[in-house]
């Protein structure tokens, strides 16, 4: 994937606009979970994925080539926490529980109610940054690799927070049965 992406990427550089729509197709879901991460807001993951790539095909030469797909999802995450800040700050009368509601999965991923609710179950033990590795690795197929330069932290750390993570929903899953 990820030598096909740079390909896409330099024919992009190089004013070969129909290279954007691979380019979508290869890394939507990373972007996308990586702001829902933060925001906990489906449709507003969704307006911060389009921010993030056109911010990115404002000036697509800015773009030197590493991990590309690293370099989308930390646009996005960066759109995301200056979103989140914004809000938080002229948001007054929303319930700060509400904020923090698991979202709805129905839309991004086909399963049953009662798999839809063990996997909210699943989820709703970990922390933010826990849930946001576990999405990353699992929904949006990153590798460890990725996921540690997207968020700017060690291999290592992302690593055992992933296996952490793990531990929690068997746990919690364990108690559930």
């Amino acid at each position: 994937m990820s030598d096909d992406l740079n390909v896409l990427v330099r024919r992009l550089q190089e004013g070969d606009r129909s290279a954007f729509d691979g380019i979508y197709e290869l890394t939507k879901r990373s972007v996308y979970y990586a702001a829902l991460a933060i925001l906990h807001d489906p449709s507003l993951a969704e307006d911060i994925m389009q921010d993030t790539y056109m911010k990115f095909l404002q000036n697509p030469a800015a773009y030197r080539e590493r991990n590309f797909s690293a370099y989308l999802v930390t646009i996005s995450r960066h759109l995301a926490i200056n979103e989140y800040q914004k809000r938080r700050r002229t948001d007054l009368t929303e319930d700060l529980e509400s904020q923090r509601e698991l979202p709805s999965l129905a839309g991004s991923v086909e399963v049953d109610a009662e798999k839809k609710a063990l996997v909210e179950l699943a989820l709703s033990v970990l922390d933010p940054v826990e849930k946001n590795v576990v999405l990353m690795y699992n929904v949006a197929d990153m590798t460890h690799k990725e996921i540690a330069a997207a968020l700017g932290k060690p291999i290592g750390t992302i690593t055992w927070t992933y296996a952490k993570a793990l531990k929690k929903i068997r746990t919690a899953l364990k108690k559930e049965e």
